[in-house]
């Protein structure tokens, strides 16, 4: 988490105290889900424990920015590992859904602290480590999130009870914190206390983030593909499980998939980034996440259920790679901006899954996707009219000089 001079040893740092964290959060991904279920929760419930934990990091993601760039990376992330450590072994005495779901916001709250931190470290770094290993840290978050923590999660759920589950889980947690004392050192220096600056500046600084127009279609993309990632993390469990009898080890295969595709594109995608411009690479991974979407929601077939969930994946692992890189080449504090990032995706993380345990309840738990295609058309027509101004201007531009060298001829 710092400008240190052995990249190799900062990038291994990073990745393996993220990797640690993924899994931990890969084994609730999973666990929690069919714990509801073991305590008969219905789908609105279940959208509400998997939302409001993206409710509770949306609350504070924004203040963690502030406190990153006054405190450090350091002091946040201690903090908010502690607090997540925590939150863990409670759920493991939660025997009601209405625990779960106010413990899970609390874990949401915490988590912003350390993810934030976090990034915002990384993101100075990104020079000394190289943007084109900009997707690693969080590819190495979604091999333990997406791919390890889910396979670990469905092996603990078929061997174990619930509560020695978490509290494994908090077992694990601690791990990162102590590395971090191997690897980090804290070369940002933050404000002075007594230089602290006031409410009014730093929204003031965000004021002026937000001038930048490029920045709201990264927001946009980053909160829909959020949505999507959270509403897959919850209702391909309930699908597999409740709709379609399987077991969660089927389950946690799907998962596995998704979160292997993931990190394959978000690993390997970075040399895309440099042949084709980020417009046409977002309206290719919108047509892929999109054509995803409409399979799960139109499909019974446990096959055709597997290649759209390698379709979503890739659209949505490619989709966070290009937000990361185009983030990483704004100006400005980074904690503010990886607060901005993420505050996007916890909006997505928060209103998907809740929306889509409302619909569930009326439409059935499969159509649920089908409703986030509409979304990627909009966004999709948004940066296509987008290209089309811009692209006016420089048209206009070249007239103008062919013009006045036609006048210099004669």
């Amino acid at each position: 988490m710092s400008d240190h001079p052995d990249r190799t040893m900062l990038l291994l740092g990073f990745v393996t105290m993220n990797l640690i964290t993924g899994i931990a959060a890969g084994i609730l991904q999973m666990a929690v889900p069919l714990y509801a279920l073991s305590l008969n929760a219905t789908n609105a419930q279940i959208g509400l424990i998997r939302g409001v934990g993206g409710m509770g990091f949306l609350l504070l993601v924004i203040p963690a920015g502030f406190l990153v760039d006054h405190f450090g990376s350091k002091k946040l992330y201690l903090m908010g590992s502690l607090g997540c450590n925590l939150v863990a072994l409670a759920v493991s005495f939660a025997t009601k859904s209405i625990a779960m779901i106010f413990l899970m916001g609390g874990y949401g709250f915490f988590r912003s602290l350390s993810f934030i931190a976090t990034n915002a470290a990384f993101f100075r770094s990104l020079q000394t480590i190289g943007v084109e290993r900009v997707g690693w840290l969080n590819g190495s978050l979604t091999l333990g999130f997406g791919f390890l923590g889910p396979l670990l999660g469905g092996y603990l759920a078929k061997n174990a009870d619930f509560p020695l589950i978490f509290q494994l889980v908090a077992l694990l947690m601690p791990v990162p914190i102590l590395l971090v004392f191997f690897f980090y050192r804290e070369s940002h220096r933050p404000v002075a206390a007594g230089n602290k600056q006031g409410v009014a500046a730093q929204l003031h600084d965000f004021k002026h983030l937000l001038l930048n127009r490029s920045i709201y279609q990264v927001l946009l993309a980053e909160g829909l593909g959020g949505a999507c990632s959270g509403t897959f993390g919850v209702f391909i469990i309930v699908i597999i499980v409740r709709t379609m009898h399987l077991s969660p080890t089927v389950a946690s295969f799907i998962l596995t998939l998704h979160g292997g595709v993931f990190i394959l594109a978000v690993f390997f995608g970075g040399s895309l980034l440099k042949k084709f411009s980020p417009p046409n690479l977002y309206l290719t991974t919108f047509a892929a996440a999109s054509l995803g979407l409409l399979g799960l929601a139109f499909t019974s077939g446990l096959f055709v259920i597997g290649l759209a969930t390698v379709l979503l994946s890739a659209g949505l692992g490619m989709i966070q790679l290009i937000n990361y890189s185009r983030i990483g080449e704004i100006k400005g504090e980074k904690g503010k901006i990886t607060s901005l990032l993420a505050s996007a995706g916890s909006a997505g993380m928060t209103v998907g899954p809740l929306a889509a345990g409302l619909l569930g309840e009326y439409f059935g738990n499969q159509l649920i996707f089908a409703f986030f295609v509409p979304f990627f058309l909009l966004l999709s027509l948004q940066i296509i009219l987008n290209e089309s101004r811009e692209k006016e201007p420089a048209h206009e531009t070249l007239l103008q000089l062919e013009a006045v060298k036609e006048g210099e001829e004669r």
